[in-house]
């Protein structure tokens, strides 16, 4: 009798416990459009600089298996240059702000930034130190936003790259009014400083 007992707190354990076994993080493969294709984009001296910014749930639900990241207000823009000319490219992600309808100036957030945040019960305020990132990231989920953050690009001629970079999520997800602004893409042939970009995300 007392077997049979125990054999029964057993699995009211074990299917108690099914709900909460978390979630195996998926790592989602996604379609790139020429950059000329998305609906925010600039086009200036061979070069074409595309945006796909994810202000819903549902797009941010194309790039990254978790809903945490529009839960914690924070919103990934996919970034696409084509570089069509006869010289390569450089653009860092630091060098691309976000900017709002005042004119006010916001600079991406760091995915490693970003993983702690969605990974911790702690505030933004007051992140673990990164290097618990590993100790607190799944490894399918840090692998997947490593491999996908912008990063620092040196794009070739004639070759197009991509990546993603973040910021925090306008109120209500509303884009109105808001753009990119590029200050400092560079000639890597002379080291000259091309025309910034700056365009509507709208």
């Amino acid at each position: 009798m007392l077997t049979r007992v125990r054999t029964v707190a057993l699995l009211g354990v074990l299917v108690l416990g099914v709900p909460f076994v978390a979630a195996k993080y998926k790592i989602k493969e996604f379609q790139v459009h020429a950059a000329g294709d998305y609906a925010a984009h600039q086009s200036f001296q061979n070069l074409v600089i595309g945006a796909y910014p994810c202000n819903t749930l549902e797009k941010t639900l194309e790039l990254f298996d978790t809903d945490k990241l529009f839960e914690k207000g924070l919103m990934p823009v996919l970034i696409v240059v084509q570089n069509d000319g006869s010289f390569p490219v450089e653009l860092d992600e630091d060098q691309i702000f976000l900017v709002d309808d005042s004119g006010q100036r916001y600079p991406t957030i760091p995915y490693t930034d970003v993983l702690l945040e969605i990974n911790s019960k702690k505030s933004k305020s007051n992140l673990p130190n990164i290097q618990d990132l590993h100790k607190l990231v799944k490894k399918e989920m840090l692998l997947d936003f490593e491999h996908k953050a912008f990063g620092e690009k040196l794009i070739a001629p004639g070759s197009t790259d991509h990546g993603v970079i973040f910021y925090r999520l306008p109120a209500g997800g509303n884009l109105e009014g808001h753009r990119l602004y590029l200050p400092e893409i560079v000639n890597r042939t002379n080291n000259a400083r091309l025309m910034f970009f700056e365009f509507d995300l709208q």
